[in-house]
């Protein structure tokens, strides 16, 4: 079984909170895509099961960034929002920034950067590591722990991609050089 570890964040008000994670479980990514409907979610149950969670050409699956500097991007201010590591297992879909996955469980939520949002979550953040069983770290821990379960997908970088006026200077050179070559064999 391969294991990825990715990062990622967590809505943790229940109210608005898109997917619940079941505590001490794994959750299992199922696609929501249905005719019309482009949304996917994981943890919700589809209707047709014409293959496992996440395909390619879909969005559904358990997102995880690969790297824990998007992640903390994406945290914002406000008091229901963590970030943490989470293990990743079964079909993996790899993207530039992150992957789909479909098993996934938490493996440890980091402490809010802002001294004024720790103080506001500090019970809540405690009763949602004690109910997951998961530990509480500084965000400049969590790497280290979570590499300890299992390492990034990370794709390695590519060349840069050819577009638009760069295209079109290769092919006037590819030209020239055609014709400056012609010459040379008396074109």
């Amino acid at each position: 079984m391969n294991l990825a570890v990715g990062y990622r964040f967590w809505r943790v008000d229940p109210d608005v909170a898109e997917t619940l994670w079941p505590p001490l479980e794994t959750l299992e990514a199922e696609c929501q895509t249905r005719p019309g409907l482009r949304l996917a979610r994981a943890g919700l149950h589809r209707h047709d099961e014409r293959g496992v969670s996440p395909e390619p050409s879909c969005s559904c699956g358990i997102y995880a960034y690969h790297d824990i500097m998007p992640m903390t991007r994406a945290l914002r201010e406000e008091p229901y929002m963590f970030g943490g590591a989470v293990l990743c297992w079964g079909r993996i879909v790899i993207h530039p920034e992150g992957m789909r996955a479909q098993h996934a469980r938490p493996l440890a939520l980091c402490r809010p950067e802002s001294p004024g949002v720790q103080l506001r979550t500090a019970a809540l953040l405690a009763e949602v590591t004690r109910e997951y069983a998961i530990p509480l770290l500084e965000l400049r821990d969590l790497v280290a722990y979570a590499s300890e379960f299992g390492s990034s997908y990370k794709p390695e970088p590519g060349p840069p991609s050819r577009r638009g006026f760069d295209r079109v200077k290769d092919a006037l050179s590819w030209r020239r050089m055609a014709r400056r070559i012609g010459k040379a064999f008396g074109g």
